[in-house]
């Protein structure tokens, strides 16, 4: 039987159980579950409020605590310092702000009928780390459950993987089918992981899926694990047959989950801030970039020279063209032009196409060098032809207009030249 057909099964399962007809509404909502004893026997705890009841569990953590091969101790450091040197930065907590690690499993990946059955909360506590699990009692307690967090009470800082697109729409959606129950959830800023992670490595892995970092880049690898997929069944299971061993299970899934946050959250910040080579020389080119588009350009030039000292010119080639970039904003037009004569040797696809015109500009515009600037852009339109072939693209066009006015200022200067010459 398929995924999609069990997950229908097990939802039907739910919904059929049978209640007395004479129960009120207000008794129906407050009966609690047959499997009371069974999930506290487990680990969970029942906590039973006005609107409701739900369950947690509560691990702490010392600040010992080593995930992977990366201390939790690292995260006050961490934090401190992008707070000092990058108070602006995407990865930035801002001071005096809560924050947390936040992470959530579901009954599904879209649609109005999917719940969230389990919120992962972990805060930063005395001495360590406490997380926090509420687990969804029963589907008709999700007003209760969804209390249980302090999101409705102060702003703070959401550390996710993946969570402004999943995690936050989610809690977003079930927030506002109840919101008749719920007092207004507040505005918190967001910091996701994953985007910060492409932003890191890309080019150099191929999947970030949060495992895949794990392995990778945290020294960290799960065994027994199940997997994300099976999570829905396996809560409409635990609901039916009130046997929670193997929602344990999914709990310890998702504690590793933000566990992983954590330590990842830390490598990011150390990349930013340790000059130590123990990346490949893409991913501080990546990094480089990534202040470049923040308009963080002191700290962008700073990673491209840094890969330019340390790595082979084929490793640092595209650092080379954005340290060219940098150098002629400078106004030094000739240690620009040294600069993309080097990334011209080993650099490749787009970036060559890039480094062709800026060459071509140098030598045209600065310069006064027609032969060369022409020599360079007929390399460029011949060269971009291989690796476009859209014979309108906009940029062709444009190569092909700096080609003629090129052609047009080359052969003025020679007219020019023997008008001169006459003269003389």
């Amino acid at each position: 039987m398929s995924y999609e057909k069990k997950l229908m099964q097990m939802k039907g399962l739910v919904k059929k159980k049978p209640f007395a007809d004479n129960i009120k509404k207000e008794e129906l909502e407050m009966a609690l579950p047959f499997y009371v004893e069974q999930w506290e026997n487990a680990g969970l705890k029942l906590i039973k409020e006005e609107k409701g009841f739900y369950f947690v569990k509560e691990t702490f953590y010392h600040s010992k605590h080593i995930h992977g091969n990366i201390g939790l101790n690292k995260l006050q450091q961490a934090k401190q310092f992008m707070q000092e040197v990058y108070p602006t930065h995407p990865l930035t907590i801002a001071k005096n702000s809560p924050f947390c690690f936040y992470d959530i499993e579901t009954t599904g990946l879209k649609g109005a009928g999917v719940l969230i059955f389990l919120n992962g909360v972990l805060k930063e506590v005395e001495n360590g780390f406490l997380l926090t699990q509420y687990v969804l009692a029963d589907p008709g307690q999700e007003v209760s459950f969804l209390r249980a967090t302090d999101f409705w009470e102060n702003e703070q800082t959401i550390i996710t993987y993946n969570g402004k697109s999943f995690d936050i729409p989610q809690l977003v959606a079930r927030w506002t089918m109840n919101r008749n129950n719920l007092p207004r959830l507040k505005q918190h800023h967001q910091i996701d992981l994953m985007h910060s992670s492409k932003r890191i490595w890309k080019g150099e892995l191929e999947r970030f899926k949060l495992k895949q970092m794990e392995e990778m880049k945290l020294g960290f690898r799960r065994e027994n694990d199940i997997p994300g997929h099976l999570a829905p069944i396996i809560y409409f299971d635990a609901v039916k047959s009130g046997n929670p061993t193997n929602l344990m299970k999914v709990l310890k899934h998702n504690e590793w989950d933000i566990l992983s946050l954590v330590t990842l959250y830390i490598l990011s910040v150390e990349l930013l801030q340790d000059k130590e080579i123990i990346e490949t020389a893409a991913t501080y080119t990546n990094i480089g970039r990534w202040f470049r588009d923040l308009k963080t350009m002191n700290a962008s030039q700073d990673w491209f020279t840094f890969v330019v000292n340390n790595f082979s010119d084929e490793e640092a080639s595209i650092a080379y063209y954005f340290v060219g970039l940098h150098l002629k904003r400078a106004g030094l037009f000739q240690d620009s032009l040294e600069a993309f004569l080097q990334a011209s040797k080993e650099i490749s696809g787009k970036y060559r196409v890039e480094v062709y015109i800026e060459l071509a500009k140098l030598y045209e515009h600065q310069l006064k060098n027609f032969p060369k600037a022409l020599e360079i852009t007929q390399r460029c339109v011949e060269y971009e032809a291989k690796l476009n072939k859209d014979q309108h693209s906009r940029l062709k066009k444009e190569l092909i207009k700096r080609e003629i006015r090129l052609i047009r200022k080359l052969n003025i200067s020679r007219e020019s030249a023997k008008h001169n010459k006459k003269r003389i």
